[in-house]
């Protein structure tokens, strides 16, 4: 015990390092290098220099590793370089401890040094001259390596465009015979007028079960966190692989399991219990609702009945051409709205479909977008919608809704009248509303949704993007 130190290593905005360019190329790039630097690379290093010890954690931006002080004071030196060198722009933290005590006290004080170390400054591999040429994009000190329009690079893009043809995410995905496209023209283009989304999915309770482990009185807290992690990670894993079997006859309905097949979505970032992608808007639903309906019933299954944890999801709908950096803001904002509203307890999901070319917080976007400006303001806010119907309106509800919304004789034209007329118009919405009941007439099956008002604008959002499911 007197020998073992901890070390440990986190990225810290993970979204933001990825997203930062709206080339799809890069955005792949940027994923690979997150996935490969705490998985392949650390591996890989620690074998080239055959050092011993104990990988407890190595997913989702985290590497936490035992060892003695030689084989420590090695890891923290020259890995920190070779990511300076093969991940340069990638902000993360270091720390080392010494166990001296508990396992318990050696996390937290660790734990407590890579929170500290969040504030020191990264300084730049390759900080360039004033006589350097300037990369246009970015403004930074270009290097010789070309972009895909032949324009000079800076270092941090030139490492994503290099490693933009990375397999790590698809080779740790293991779903066979399904490739994906590298440009975001690929995805969109059997979608209905080039509508792509952005889906965030984030576990619930992930920070409480994990200090439920640390405080607990086991002998090996490592090897509990190990076993947890692990058991996070796989079910994240074959929910996705759910997911995207539930998806493959809405793109191909002849697909054959021996048949390639390239799928109109590509993953982002998939680890612990994150999930990222970006998928063709129309396939967005159902592969969310799969994902969330798998997850819960995967760790429930790993974990022990009772232990299971939920997840929410947040999906921006939002153009081909919108910049990526922001759609990447609002599904987080999303997500993390459906995560509040759930009381971080519930599965379910919150979408929105992006009109507008600000995007700032979802609560100013409730306030902007759907919030009218009448004496007594309406807000056109349904969700979030959740799996289990027992919790609040249930993602099922919402598709049934759906379904009897794409009947022919469905009022779908004068529900946008009156979304139109409640922001424009307050005093025709009465009459309106008269209009749709009168022309429904005894079609019961259409009551329901005409006395929900405030979901008009989601079903609006479904029916735009043409939701498969």
């Amino acid at each position: 015990m007197e020998n073992d130190y901890l070390y440990g290593l986190t990225v810290q905005g993970i979204q933001s390092y990825i997203f930062s360019t709206n080339k799809l190329k890069e955005i792949i790039g940027a994923s690979e290098i997150i996935e490969q630097l705490c998985t392949t690379w650390f591996d890989e290093f620690i074998k080239v220099n055959e050092l011993k010890g104990k990988k407890y954690l190595n997913a989702a931006g985290n590497i936490r590793f035992k060892s003695d002080r030689e084989t420590i004071q090695k890891i923290f030196t020259e890995y920190h370089e070779f990511l300076l060198k093969n991940a340069s722009g990638v902000p993360f933290s270091q720390a080392v401890v010494k166990i001296t005590g508990s396992d318990s006290e050696a996390i937290y004080c660790l734990d407590k040094k890579l929170n500290a170390q969040r504030n020191s400054p990264i300084y730049a591999f390759d900080l360039g001259i004033m006589i350097r040429s300037k990369a246009r994009r970015t403004g930074d000190a270009a290097t010789f390596k070309k972009d895909a329009e032949g324009d000079f690079t800076d270092i941090n893009t030139g490492l994503k465009f290099t490693n933009a043809d990375s397999k790590a995410l698809e080779t740790k995905t293991k779903v066979e015979n399904v490739s994906y496209p590298s440009e975001f023209s690929e995805i969109a283009k059997e979608g209905k007028h080039s509508w792509l989304a952005l889906v965030h999915i984030d576990g619930n309770g992930m920070g409480n079960r994990i200090n439920d482990i640390i405080n607990s009185e086991k002998e090996n807290i490592f090897e509990e966190l190990k076993t947890f992690s692990e058991s996070i990670g796989k079910s994240t894993i074959e929910a996705y692989q759910c997911a995207i079997k539930a998806i493959i006859p809405l793109v191909d309905e002849n697909y054959s399991k021996n048949k390639p097949i390239e799928l109109p979505m590509r993953p982002i970032i998939l680890g612990g219990d994150d999930l990222t992608v970006i998928i063709r808007a129309d396939l967005a639903l159902k592969f969310t609702e799969v994902f969330l309906n798998e997850f819960e019933k995967n760790t429930e299954t790993k974990l022990g009945k009772d232990k299971g944890l939920t997840a929410c999801a947040g999906i921006a709908f939002v153009k081909e051409k919108f910049p990526f950096h922001y759609s990447a803001h609002l599904a987080e904002e999303l997500c993390g709205f459906a995560k509040d509203s759930g009381n971080r307890q519930a599965s379910c999901l919150q979408f929105h479909r992006v009109q507008d070319s600000f995007i700032d917080t979802y609560k100013e976007i409730i306030n902007r977008e759907l919030t009218t400006e009448e004496n007594t303001p309406f807000v056109f806010q349904n969700g979030p919608y959740y799996l289990d119907k027992s919790k609040g309106v249930s993602i099922e509800s919402l598709i049934e809704d759906y379904k009897l919304l794409q009947n022919e004789d469905a009022p779908k034209n004068g529900m946008r009248e009156w979304i139109d007329a409640k922001f424009n118009n307050p005093l025709m919405t009465e009459t309106l509303m008269s209009r749709l009941i009168t022309k429904a007439g005894d079609k019961s099956k259409y009551k329901d949704i005409l006395n929900n008002t405030k979901a008009f604008m989601d079903y609006h959002t479904l029916l735009a993007i043409n939701i498969q499911i």
